[in-house]
C-alpha cells in the first residue's frame, strides 16, 4: 500500500508486480528524455531535480542538464540566447 500524490493509493499483493510498477516507471522516463533528445536539446535547465538515471541518458547523449536552477536565471537566459522556457 502507498499513496502518492492527489490522493491516488495503489495497493500491490504480489511483489513481482512492484518490479514491473518500477520497470514501467524507467520506461516512461526513458521514453521522455527521448522525446527531449529528438526534439534537438543540447542544454536542459530545471527548477527541480533531475534523477540520476535521467542526468545519465542526458550524459550519454551528449547533454548537458542542470537542476535547481534559478527562475529568473532560466528567463534571462532565455532572453539572451533566443531559447524558450517551457512550463
Amino acid at each position: 500500500r502507498h499513496r502518492m500524490a492527489m490522493g491516488v493509493q495503489v495497493v500491490v499483493k504480489d511483489p513481482a508486480e512492484i518490479e514491473n510498477i518500477k520497470k514501467r516507471e524507467m520506461d516512461i522516463t526513458k521514453e521522455r528524455i527521448r522525446k527531449i533528445i529528438d526534439a534537438g536539446a543540447r542544454v536542459v535547465l530545471t527548477t527541480k531535480g533531475v534523477d540520476d538515471l535521467c542526468m545519465k541518458y542526458f550524459v550519454e547523449a551528449g547533454i548537458i542538464c542542470a537542476r535547481r536552477c534559478n527562475k529568473d536565471d532560466l528567463k534571462r537566459l532565455a532572453k539572451a540566447t533566443g531559447g524558450k522556457v517551457v512550463v
